[in-house]
């Protein structure tokens, strides 16, 4: 019989045998007389992979500078609306008794929204989208560092889609710019923004396409010459941007912002491939206007325009479609009177080619009332080059309100600017000053002393008014109570209205 000593030393032999010849892998024992078998490749990256892993780092490197300066914008605005929608005895009784009657008041919603916003300046102010803080009663920004702050609107301008809100705060990030113009197709882009809750969120892609114009505007933004006055002029990108993202940062590989986010084409709502952006050198612009003076001084062509088609080519000895048509001139605008035709076709605006109605749109756009453009044009078979001083368009302008804190309250009044538009369309004040009457209360203190729409106010006691500007502040400077005496224009009377400025 074999003792346990036995055992233990026959088992402690056949051990010592077996290591001596055999080794463990991951993948079971293995001879030792055998090599080891290797997992995976031992050869270094290739020079384009390592190549691709920088790409990868500028990425890292861009969302780190950028992140901070987006931040995320939460909207609120208090609704009522009726609690029920099919009320059958209302109506019933209303006929029955003559008068109203109401079974449940109206419930009150609080309707919250939530998208992004790019800080411009250290002094506080934000670059966003109008439609992210349009009709909002609060506005509060919440920065990448968690701070919290309360924003006021400083102005929007709903036919270009921008808004700047401002926020009080020290040490505050500030992104830099870059210039749209240089940006070329196929260049890598990153989108920051607060999609569908998810803060501070980076994706990338590239410029799919510029100069996109998508059918956002609406039919009330539509002139008199069968143009619009809204520009789209859009970058187009693949990188994934969804609800929240509007008003947020498109960035190149400099981390420069090239664009604010602000629209996505779907069917669904959200993301299915493609994102549309605002040109950061427009958005600048009308940013500058909208911190500067409150409003947008926008210029003014007076044209209404098509595209070329093969057609219009052939008919006019093009060798391909280019430039737009100009359908339409409008009567004592700059167009007409630097001698546009319709029927003319416009190939260039200061040397850069055009071929599309949104492109000339947004060359203007960037200019101002009073700049000089060149805009080469082909007319009977032959190119011709015309300079035209730009108006003053008035739409977008500064605009007093009823309402207006700045206004007298009760007044009843709302008066816009007197622009180059305005004086083309009402002739019989091109070459008078003062602001025209766009608004008259019912029964209000304006409307009581014969005041009407289009009338024109030139002067306020001894103060005389060339802007809204001037109104507000001729306004300010009466008590409350004194009668005022208002100098008007109605075509080409002028009379008088003693107001007495509510109490």
């Amino acid at each position: 019989m074999w003792s346990t000593a036995g055992f233990v030393f026959i088992g402690v032999v056949v051990g010592i045998i077996f290591a001596s010849n055999f080794h463990w892998t991951p993948r079971g024992f293995a001879s030792r007389n055998e090599d080891p078998v290797v997992i995976g490749s031992q050869e270094a990256p290739s020079e384009a992979v390592l190549r691709l892993q920088d790409t990868g780092k500028a990425f890292t490197a861009v969302s780190k500078e950028v992140l901070p300066t987006v931040v995320s914008i939460a909207t609120s605005k208090i609704i009522k609306r009726s609690t029920r929608d099919d009320d059958f005895w209302g109506p019933i009784l209303r006929d029955f008794f003559g008068r109203e009657f109401r079974f449940r008041e109206p419930e009150t919603q609080r309707l919250q929204g939530l998208g992004s916003g790019v800080i411009v300046s250290k002094e506080g102010y934000i670059l966003t989208n109008n439609h992210v803080i349009e009709n909002a009663d609060d506005i509060h920004v919440t920065l990448y560092d968690n701070r919290t702050f309360a924003a006021k609107l400083v102005g929007t301008d709903p036919l270009t889609e921008v808004a700047v809100i401002k926020i009080e705060g020290e040490g505050l990030p500030v992104a830099r710019l870059g210039d749209s113009d240089k940006l070329e197709v196929g260049e890598w882009v990153l989108a920051v923004g607060n999609p569908l809750y998810l803060y501070s969120t980076v994706t990338a892609g590239i410029v799919s396409a510029k100069g996109r114009a998508i059918g956002i505007i609406r039919d009330e933004d539509a002139d008199e010459t069968g143009g619009s006055y809204a520009i789209e002029n859009f970058i187009q990108t693949d990188a994934a941007i969804n609800p929240g993202n509007s008003g947020g940062a498109l960035v190149n590989l400099k981390a420069e912002v090239i664009g604010i986010n602000t629209a996505i084409a779907t069917n669904t709502r959200y993301y299915m491939g493609y994102g549309f952006t605002i040109p950061i050198n427009l958005a600048s612009k009308i940013m500058s206007d909208l911190i500067e003076k409150g409003y947008v001084t926008r210029a003014w062509l007076g044209i209404s325009m098509q595209r070329v088609n093969e057609a219009m080519a052939e008919r006019f000895g093009l060798d391909r479609p280019k430039g737009v048509l100009i359908g339409q001139v409008s009567n004592n605008s700059p167009a007409q009177k630097a001698g546009l035709k319709p029927l003319d076709i416009l190939l260039k605006v200061d040397g850069k080619q055009m071929n599309q109605s949104n492109e000339v749109q947004n060359a203007i756009a960037l200019k101002n009332p009073g700049d000089v453009v060149t805009l080469t044009i082909l007319r009977e078979g032959k190119e011709k080059e015309i300079r035209v001083k730009l108006g003053q368009r008035d739409t977008g302008k500064e605009t007093a309100k009823r309402e207006d804190e700045d206004d007298i309250p009760g007044l009843g009044l709302e008066v816009q600017n007197l622009t180059d538009e305005i004086r083309s369309r009402l002739d019989y004040y091109e070459d008078d000053e003062g602001v025209i009457v766009v608004g008259v209360e019912r029964y209000s203190i304006a409307d009581d002393v014969g005041i009407n729409r289009e009338d024109l106010i030139t002067q306020i006691e001894d103060y005389p008014i060339s802007s809204v500007s001037d109104y507000r502040r001729a306004l300010r400077k009466f008590e409350k109570g004194k009668v005022v005496i208002f100098y008007l224009k109605r075509q080409n009377s002028e009379f008088h209205a003693f107001i007495k400025l509510p109490d």
